[in-house]
């Protein structure tokens, strides 16, 4: 009996595991759903023109080598007083930080994938599901680990009166782990 209500617990956590998953992937997919409450900050923020002739746009489009499901490239950082070194310094940067990142994203998309398919096997099988859904968590903490690192390097970059405003900023990264 204790095995049987063990079993279905820890069902329930991979079914809430997996909903919240779906849920995360579904709103980076559609990025005008649940905009009511960053919608204000954003307003509050002026545009953000290019630097350097980079023109951040969708990843998602069909023409786009990466194909679907990406996420948009990240808008360069132009802050009052920024130098053309200072400018320099943040685009190799966030190019690092895409290409420590890539690999990481792929094994995760790859993981979920796996876990999607062990919760449709039959028989289940709690073992590998717990043993994939350890390794999801590892790699997004690894990935989390990788922007808050480029998060302090943009920063150390800043003036203190340019670190302000980069402090004020929304951090997208930070609210995908809520």
């Amino acid at each position: 009996m204790k095995t049987k209500n063990r079993i279905s617990i820890q069902l329930a956590i991979i079914f809430l595991f997996s909903m919240i998953i779906m849920n995360a992937s579904a709103q980076d997919r559609h990025p005008a759903q649940g905009k009511s409450q960053n919608q204000s900050e954003e307003n509050m923020m002026p545009p953000q023109p290019p630097a350097h002739g980079l023109n951040p746009g969708k990843l998602d489009q069909p023409n786009h080598p990466q194909g679907e499901g990406f996420e948009e490239a990240p808008a360069p950082l132009d802050l009052p007083g920024m130098t053309p070194e200072q400018h320099d310094k943040i685009k190799k940067a966030h190019l690092k930080e895409v290409s420590d990142m890539t690999p990481l994203k792929n094994q995760l998309r790859e993981k979920k994938a796996r876990l999607e398919t062990l919760l449709t096997t039959m028989p289940f099988d709690q073992k590998q599901a717990d043993e994939v859904a350890d390794e999801m968590g590892k790699t997004g903490a690894a990935i989390l680990k990788i922007q808050i690192r480029h998060d302090q390097e943009l920063r150390n970059l800043l003036t203190p009166d340019q670190q302000v405003i980069f402090d004020a900023r929304p951090k997208p990264w930070l609210n995908k782990m809520k």
